[in-house]
């Protein structure tokens, strides 16, 4: 269950639920919500710890939020008004899977402003531009968001059609979804793949086809989105830890350290265009890519097998250029 989804259906329930006409009773509710029973009295729970006033009217055998309760409009400032605004921008220029929904928020989140903060926001919004990396395009993709949306709210197994681009090869898999995150501007699902027997990670555009099973499924208490990718470097998870040794100079060493990389790296200054890099990682072919990128200013100290293997490449690839 992602806590965003959960928000806003909570919000559209309390929004029902104050309405004079309908009966919600929670048959209505879970078909409206398309939601299990359990994950209505989860939400109903919430609200109750939030101080909404929801309680089951017995007489009329519906579900109803006290009259008097009233949703307050934002009390924002102008800074936060501008950060949202331009975290907005930010996931626009990703191609946000949810465009229409996040700019119809912001609508609202405007709407309710005071007018002397809408007037000084419009001047310094246009002036602050975000340029995004590349990204997947993901407009033709939005229809798989909805139904993964949908399989991890019901906790419901999925079969997917997936093509692997390592392999180069189509499989059919049973699988669990448990969370959607993106990276390097891709959007990728984790889950746990009943063919494998474990967590597997997915390119969301990279699935074919999805289908429900009926099937119902457990996220583990103890399974956790950061714990899965520690000591990832992007989203490669492989099963040997390394202990990662990189030497860099020239300008590669006055620009890595610019970035926070990972969490657990460490950079020791040698002199002024020279650094040791260290990181602990069990992406081993992520972490090579990002090597050879730097060309001749990375140098591997170790381990000495991750050492040959860059080694390798370079002498292919001059191998290429030497023919012409």
């Amino acid at each position: 269950m992602t806590e965003t989804n959960r928000v806003f259906r909570i919000i559209k329930m309390i929004m029902l639920l104050r309405q004079p006409y309908g009966r919600w009773d929670v048959n209505k509710i879970t078909e409206t919500f398309d939601i299990s029973a359990r994950t209505f009295h989860r939400d109903k729970k919430i609200m109750e710890e939030l101080g909404i006033p929801i309680y089951y009217d017995r007489h009329l055998k519906e579900y109803k939020i006290l009259e008097t309760f009233r949703l307050e409009s934002p009390n924002l400032n102008k800074e936060e008004t501008e950060a949202i605004m331009l975290a907005a921008k930010e996931y626009k220029n990703k191609n946000f899977p949810m465009k229409k929904e996040l700019e119809s928020a912001l609508a609202k989140v405007i709407n309710s402003l005071p007018e002397y903060i809408k007037g000084s926001l419009g001047t310094y919004i246009n002036s602050y531009e975000i340029i995004s990396d590349p990204f997947v395009d993901l407009k033709e993709h939005r229809q798989k968001f909805k139904l993964i949306k949908k399989s991890i709210e019901k906790q419901e197994s999925i079969i997917i059609d997936y093509y692997a681009l390592g392999k180069d090869e189509k499989s059919t898999r049973k699988i669990n979804p448990y969370n959607i995150f993106f990276n390097n501007g891709a959007p990728y699902l984790i889950a746990f793949c009943n063919l494998r027997g474990e967590i597997r990670t997915f390119r969301i555009d990279r699935i074919k086809n999805i289908k429900f099973t009926d099937e119902s499924y457990t996220i583990p208490n103890d399974y956790s989105l950061d714990e899965q990718l520690h000591n990832s470097w992007g989203v490669e998870q492989g099963e040997e830890e390394l202990d990662v040794e990189v030497k860099f100079t020239g300008r590669a060493a006055r620009f890595v350290p610019e970035y926070q990389w990972t969490d657990n790296q460490i950079i020791k200054k040698l002199a002024d265009n020279e650094i040791i890099f260290s990181v602990r990682t069990t992406s081993r072919e992520e972490i090579k890519k990002w090597i050879l990128s730097y060309g001749a200013e990375a140098e591997v100290l170790k381990p000495e097998e991750l050492k040959q293997e860059v080694a390798e490449v370079a002498e292919k690839m001059c191998k290429i250029y030497e023919k012409n």
